[in-house]
């Protein structure tokens, strides 16, 4: 696909199917602002240890908000199926997050939700509505994406639907990289949210990854203009949800990850390099690469610049296949800087958000959100599947969403 002069036209995998074909094209635009004065920066080494006592303990993740509940291990059916798994959802719940964890190979997706009432918020006939399991779009007032080898899905992320108390029912669907269902184990898990309404508002840690790309360390990444005004970008624009990127840590990661070749399957490019974030302390790993490598596509429109590891990411974990976000370094020949805006862009994925609209003949067939305030095909919106440097606004119930995230901590 050819570039506009004005635009550039960056590929976000999301990694949500098996065969890259839910790939989303971005384009983002500049960043607009310098940071003051670094107060929440933190330098850290790979192993976590830090230099600063300013980093978040888990002490510090309110119980009083969040909570963790695992369901145990379920077997999936040669037709892909576990069979229904019951929990009661508590008073007082106003979010949660579904986790599953599975043979990395395999990929994972919801098949249905029920509660007793007899309301579905994933109707369990959607699978034999399609050829393809990867994600429920239509059927799906809720949005949902497979996901391979850990997945999470978070309820509710469209006021569409709600969360009520008492029992529910759900169904996993396990399915290969060629989409045939896949006898296997799952364990899965709940995270759920409560309603929680700190007077100054929500921070979200961010662990900056250095991959040696472009020679930056995280002796020397700190000071580069172009990462302090990146993040100063990316700060602003979160910070229309009441959400502060703090702290800030540093750390330097296997430099084998500076160029990312290959993005599926265990042992690709793509997931040795999340791994790499283990033993960090909780927080997003973002990832600083050279280059991301689309194969197979023309000259100019073969390089992602931000990738996402899941829509949303598997709360509160780190180290694992999919865990973080990755951004590319490399500017296009011609081609303003966007590296702020991919940042703020794939944040809002992994916290939750889709794209507000898909361009049209790419996954989803130019489909629109399902959040009712968010105008379709908006240049303006950061979530917009084309962001320029006019791509700087949430709505409100994209802000919402943000919100509900188990990532989130009080200040």
């Amino acid at each position: 696909m050819p570039l506009r002069d004005s635009q550039l036209r960056t590929i976000h995998m999301h990694l949500c199917v098996p065969v890259v074909m839910a790939m989303l094209l971005a384009a983002c635009g500049p960043a607009e602002e310098r940071p003051g004065p670094a107060g929440d920066v933190i330098s850290e080494d790979a192993t976590g240890d830090s230099a600063s006592d300013g980093a978040p303990q888990d002490s510090e993740r309110s119980t009083a908000r969040l909570q963790h509940v695992e369901l145990g291990t379920f077997d999936s059916s040669a037709a892909g199926l576990t069979d229904p798994i019951a929990f009661d959802l508590p008073v007082g719940v106003t979010a949660m997050v579904i986790r599953v964890e599975g043979d990395p190979a395999g990929h994972y997706i919801i098949a249905a939700l029920e509660r007793d009432a007899g309301f579905s918020l994933i109707p369990k006939a959607w699978l034999a509505q399609t050829p393809l399991p990867d994600a429920c779009v239509g059927p799906c007032a809720n949005r949902i994406a497979a996901q391979p080898g850990a997945a999470a899905f978070l309820f509710p992320n469209t006021p569409l639907v709600d969360l009520r108390p008492g029992k529910h029912s759900l169904k996993i669907f396990a399915f290969d990289a060629a989409r045939k269902p896949m006898k296997t184990s799952v364990s899965v898990s709940l995270d759920w949210v409560r309603p929680k309404d700190p007077p100054n508002g929500w921070r979200l840690p961010i662990n900056i990854c250095f991959t040696s790309a472009m020679g930056w360390t995280k002796a020397t990444g700190p000071q580069q203009p172009r990462l302090t005004a990146a993040l100063a970008t990316a700060k602003k624009l979160f910070g229309q949800a009441g959400i502060t990127l703090a702290p800030i840590r540093w750390f330097d990661v296997s430099k084998s990850g500076q160029y990312i070749a290959t993005r599926t399957g265990p042992t690709s490019d793509l997931m040795k390099l999340f791994k790499s974030g283990a033993g960090l302390p909780i927080g997003v790993n973002v990832f600083l690469t050279e280059r991301i490598i689309k194969k197979g596509a023309l000259p100019g429109a073969n390089v992602a610049l931000g990738l996402a590891g899941g829509v949303p990411g598997v709360p509160n974990s780190v180290g694992h296949a999919r865990d973080g976000v990755v951004l590319s370094l490399h500017i296009p020949t011609g081609q303003e800087d966007v590296l702020g805006y991919t940042l703020a862009h794939e944040l809002g994925h992994y916290l939750g958000l889709f794209h507000s609209s898909e361009a049209k003949g790419a996954s989803g067939g130019g489909a629109h959100d399902t959040l009712p305030d968010t105008a379709e095909h908006d240049q303006h919106n950061l979530m917009y599947w084309s962001v320029t440097s006019s791509a700087t606004q949430l709505s409100h119930e994209q802000r919402q969403v943000l919100r509900r995230s188990p990532w989130l901590i009080a200040n």
